[in-house]
């Protein structure tokens, strides 16, 4: 079906002013419901190559616990009173996901799990200009034992990989996805393309190697602050090789790709205490993310992670943690704690990213987009 160009409710493609309109009127476009049915095709390729193909067994992630991620990048996490105790939303499920992959390969069975996990984050207000925050927003995490960040990076690759080749056969639906929202591509900092590439191996770079490049693309196209200024409405953080990449240099980045990409080994300071530290290179963590190319940024983020307990606690005490909080995840370690690593993918950015909407916001029919109230 040959989609019409609309003109309401997405007159300029501001989020804003879309989601205060009726809000039927969005979920009932016909651009829209292309859109809802990339992001079904898209878990299902997500969950077949996971069970079917991986051996990964899905579990239901926890929705709330006495503690969650720390390690979320300036977003605050939400409390509730649970039967007079404080408990939190989940921001991520990384202390469960090592208790379920250790707990599953105790039992006799392979050590990989993954969850379709809600995360609820409160990301500061300015990040509703960046096109790429959400409040509410479903990651697909995953571990394995027995393995360090560059097997989790191999699985990231071959999922990203797969989803490309399922995606070619949607083209048709994408196609008019992108023809629809093309004009808001150079507003938002987005590159446009006409089809959909199976990427063959993923770049990958250390963190140096990282902002080396980034250095060295700012110093040839010095324009790219007045964008950042521009288009995301902030002021560029410094760039240091001492603290973690702020997400407008990942733009930067992203937007000099055609293909999605890696960089690991963060600084230690970067990520939170359940990141692993090399034994040999003190100061740098075993650790990565991965990127989407043409100006999207940030699709996954994962680690080997950190598991004697004599080494987890000193970290946790540098992050001030309370750890009488931990006191279940901690005596856990110290019984069973054998190395793990994993990632979490955010099902919306890859939906996003596929489907080249000018907003996340976009791939939700009722977003929670930070600071702005919706249904």
């Amino acid at each position: 079906m040959e989609i019409m160009i609309e003109h309401s409710p997405f007159e300029d493609y501001d989020v804003k002013k879309i989601f205060s309109t009726d809000i039927t009127d969005v979920i009932s476009s016909p651009i829209m419901q292309k859109v809802y049915h990339i992001y079904d095709k898209i878990s299902q390729s997500m969950r077949k190559l996971l069970s079917f193909e991986e051996e990964f067994l899905e579990f239901k992630p926890p929705l709330i616990g006495p503690v969650t991620d720390p390690g979320i990048r300036g977003a605050k996490q939400v409390e509730l009173d649970y039967y007079g105790r404080k408990y939190k939303f989940m921001s991520s499920g990384i202390l469960y996901k090592q208790l379920l992959s250790i707990s599953r390969k105790n039992a006799g069975f392979p050590g990989k799990i993954y969850f379709f996990a809600d995360n609820l984050r409160l990301e500061p207000v300015e990040t509703s200009s960046t096109s790429r925050h959400l409040a509410e927003f479903i990651q697909v995490d995953l571990e394995i034992i027995s393995e360090d960040h560059f097997a989790a990076m191999d699985i990231a690759e071959r999922l990203l990989t797969r989803v490309h080749e399922d995606m070619k056969k949607e083209e048709h639906h994408l196609k008019d996805i992108w023809k629809f929202f093309e004009r808001s591509y150079t507003d938002v900092g987005i590159k446009p393309r006409s089809e959909i590439k199976v990427p063959e191996r993923f770049k990958r770079y250390t963190f140096k190697e990282a902002i080396d490049f980034i250095t060295d693309k700012l110093d040839s196209h010095p324009e790219m602050i007045k964008h950042i200024e521009q288009k995301f409405k902030i002021k560029p953080k410094k760039l240091t090789y001492k603290a973690e990449l702020p997400w407008e240099y990942e733009w930067v980045m992203s937007y000099f790709h055609d293909e999605p990409f890696f960089i690991h080994d963060y600084p230690k300071g970067a990520r939170g205490f359940y990141d692993r530290e090399y034994d040999d290179k003190p100061g740098i963590l075993m650790d990565f993310d991965m990127l989407f190319p043409l100006g999207y940024g940030e699709a996954a983020s994962g680690a080997a992670r950190e598991y004697k307990i004599e080494r987890i606690i000193p970290r946790m005490k540098e992050s001030g943690e309370a750890l009488q909080k931990y006191e279940w995840y901690l005596k856990f370690l110290k019984e069973h704690g054998q190395p793990t690593a994993g990632f979490g993918i955010g099902l919306e950015r890859t939906v996003r990213y596929f489907c080249g909407l000018p907003s996340i916001a976009l791939t939700l029919p009722y977003p929670k987009i930070p600071g702005i109230y919706s249904p």
